[in-house]
């Protein structure tokens, strides 16, 4: 019987540390975008504000307290000036009570301020049971916004994260869901409404485009066949005044007739005289030569 409580005991014990392996695995770290952080002041003023996912649907993307639990601690890095009487360094739980869900009546104040458990120059924690012993309750469905502020001295907040927590995917409401699904389709009819306005600029581009390119075409033919026809202008002024040049100095039959050597001319007489006294001076020539040759012969 001992024996067979020792294995049962053994087993529990593993069911349960599987089951506290599993929700440890499950539980995760929410680190804060503490860009817009700004230097508290000195004055009880707050260095870091977070809206949450609970207070309003423009904040639905923000951290959700609901995720945290009981393992979890708020963790804060900062910087400060002055002199701290104790902890630099305070948590602030708030809600309202025109919030979206019925007010908790156990959280009797708006404004809920939480000391560290434990914090340094640099670095302050916060439990998660210290947390719901200050804002009244351990269920923070109405916690609407997180601040962390100074004690007195001038705060600048460096870091923030959540440790341990369920995080899980933004609960939509069917109003949500219904502007949703509204917001899509007017997105999806306004890229179609763009489309089609693109298409018909392109095709309006592509019609003035054809447009241009056949009057431009018009407009070459136009020139090419001034162009032709400024040449066989050009050409036959040229033939013109080529033929009249022509005609000018073209010498016609009345002109070569008058030009022409006339009938009476003195050339033959002279090729006449000139043959006659040729023959003259060979016949004197011979005449002398017979002399000589008969030499006393008549005589």
């Amino acid at each position: 019987m001992k024996k067979l409580f020792k294995t049962m005991s053994a087993a529990a014990v593993g069911i349960l540390s599987c089951a506290i392996l599993a929700a440890t695995a499950y539980a995760e770290d929410y680190t804060f975008d503490v860009s817009g952080a700004s230097e508290s002041g000195g004055k009880w003023g707050q260095s870091f504000i977070c809206y949450t996912a609970l207070g309003n649907e423009e904040y639905s993307e923000n951290f959700n307290p609901m995720w945290m639990t009981s393992d979890s601690e708020v963790i804060v890095d900062y910087t400060y000036t002055g002199e701290a009487n104790g902890s630099p360094v305070e948590l602030i739980w708030q809600t309202w009570g025109d919030g979206p869900v019925k007010p908790n009546p156990d959280v009797t104040k708006d404004w809920n301020k939480i000391a560290p458990y434990e914090y340094t120059d640099t670095e302050a924690k916060f439990s998660f049971s210290d947390i719901a012993a200050s804002y009244g309750s351990d269920n923070f469905d109405t916690v609407y916004a997180i601040c962390v502020g100074d004690t007195g001295v001038n705060l600048t907040v460096t870091g923030m994260k959540v440790t341990n927590c369920n995080i899980t995917a933004p609960v939509q409401t069917e109003e949500t869901a219904a502007e949703a699904e509204t917001e899509a389709q007017t997105e999806e009819a306004t890229e179609a409404e763009t489309e089609a306005e693109t298409q018909e600029e392109d095709e309006a581009e592509i019609e003035e485009a054809a447009v241009e390119e056949e009057n431009e075409s018009e407009t070459e033919e136009t020139t090419e066949t001034e162009a032709t026809t400024a040449a066989e202008t050009t050409v036959k002024e040229t033939t013109a005044e080529e033929t009249s040049a022509t005609e000018l100095t073209r010498p016609n039959a009345a002109e070569i007739a008058a030009n022409a050597p006339n009938g009476d001319s003195i050339a033959p007489i002279i090729i006449i005289i000139v043959v006659v006294v040729v023959v003259a001076a060979a016949a004197i020539v011979i005449i002398i030569m017979m002399i000589k040759k008969n030499k006393g012969k008549y005589y």
